[in-house]
């Protein structure tokens, strides 16, 4: 029987393929294609391994009046294993073909339709269904406003390649993220080119059927300063849960900069109040000449993406990055990093990595390489302390 999910779909293609004589073409765009292999040596075997990591996000985009937007993604969070499952005899396997399946498979990630502005006013109302928004992450600012990108470095799979929690498929990305079924409502550019409002409220995927949240959100953008703040509130306990954060990012002059995310992704009133519910990170910057200097101090969360993470409670991150050059004015940039991670409750509670690193832009391709060394604790065999990475970043 088809579900609203299936029926949403058929409505956005209908929507962005209908043909139309007044109406602009379908778009159709790879927002994001990313390559991440990263070397390791096996526990058990000792042998030194490699592991690809695929990321494929593709978006139709059409529409006037109404527009549609339909995403498809892929990751594979393994690509190596998806190719041995593909193996003939594995394939006899009906539960190694499901998941080959799963591994190797595009799948839905985003519809939405947007009437734009409604009722003469300027504001957009979007009916969506997935995952839709990012908060307090800075990237918006970009696709928003046009800005050089200011996000910090540490995140994504090169940082934390065992992802949030041990899943490989979820690292730190804002605070907050908006996934599930229902509305959006936010103004246009007829409203302002310098800030934006927006008002979510939705069935919320990340927390199971009939789980509701609303969040409201608001961004500020300035020459010198850029800042975001939300609120919201979800249905998943007696009492409601409680979340709000802040993203702070400030460049008076070309010297100094100053990056601050600040928030609290998850509070049940009926609990326990702690450090722990806090997500924090603060990042000092100090320019000079064609190199920069960034200190990092990130808190993570027990909380994350309304899901428990025991293993990273009370955990911390400082980082101390050399860099020199930058990639969106020059095309390349290469450093050190140091990276400190204090798990206290792993069986590893410290670990010490210190890594150079080179990326550049040529041929329409952003190229990442990087050579992570654990210099604490040494690991056994010894050669385990070599932990290369190769990314590449690109879209059309």
């Amino acid at each position: 029987m088809p579900t609203r999910e299936h029926a949403l779909l058929a409505l956005c293609l209908a929507a962005l393929l209908a043909p139309a004589p007044a109406a602009r073409a379908a778009e159709l765009t790879v927002e994001r294609l990313e390559l991440l292999s990263r070397g390791s040596v096996e526990e058990d075997s000792d042998a030194f391994e490699a592991a690809t990591r695929l990321y494929f996000d593709l978006s139709i985009k059409g529409g006037d009046k109404f527009g549609g937007l339909l995403r498809l993604s892929l990751l594979s969070g393994s690509v190596e294993e998806a190719l041995a499952l593909a193996d003939e005899d594995a394939v006899d396997d009906p539960s190694a073909l499901a998941k080959l399946n799963s591994l190797a498979s595009p799948v839905f990630k985003t519809a939405a339709i947007t009437a734009r502005s409604v009722f003469e006013l300027p504001l957009d109302l979007s009916y969506f269904v997935g995952y839709l928004d990012t908060f307090a992450s800075g990237a918006d600012f970009v696709s928003l406003f046009g800005t050089e990108e200011f996000a910090t470095a540490l995140s994504g799979p090169m940082v934390y390649p065992e992802g949030v929690g041990g899943n490989e498929n979820l690292f730190y990305d804002g605070i907050h993220a908006v996934n599930g079924t229902g509305f959006k409502l936010g103004t246009n550019e007829r409203l302002s080119d310098r800030g934006a409002l927006y008002l979510y409220c939705y069935q919320d995927s990340d927390l199971g059927p009939g789980r509701w949240s609303g969040d409201l959100r608001a961004l500020y953008n300035a020459e010198t300063l850029k800042l975001e703040a939300f609120v919201g509130a979800s249905t998943a306990a007696s009492a409601g849960v409680y979340r709000g954060g802040i993203l702070f990012f400030a460049a008076p002059g070309e010297v100094g900069e100053f990056l601050l995310q600040a928030g609290i992704p998850y509070w049940d009133p009926a609990g326990s109040f702690s450090v722990d519910n806090l997500y924090f990170l603060f990042e000092p910057r100090l320019n000079f000449g064609s190199g920069r200097v960034a200190l990092t101090v990130f808190y993570h969360p027990r909380w994350y993406r309304q899901s428990a993470s025991e293993s990273e409670e009370s955990s911390l991150d400082a980082a101390f990055d050399l860099r020199f050059g930058r990639l969106a004015r020059t095309g390349s940039q290469g450093g050190l990093e140091n990276l400190l991670k204090f798990r206290p409750l792993t069986d590893e509670p410290l670990g010490i990595d210190v890594s150079p690193y080179y990326a550049m832009i040529a041929g329409g391709i952003e190229w990442n390489f990087k050579l992570s060394l654990r210099v604490f604790p040494v690991p056994e065999p010894w050669y385990g302390m070599f932990k290369p990475f190769v990314g590449l970043k690109t879209s059309f």
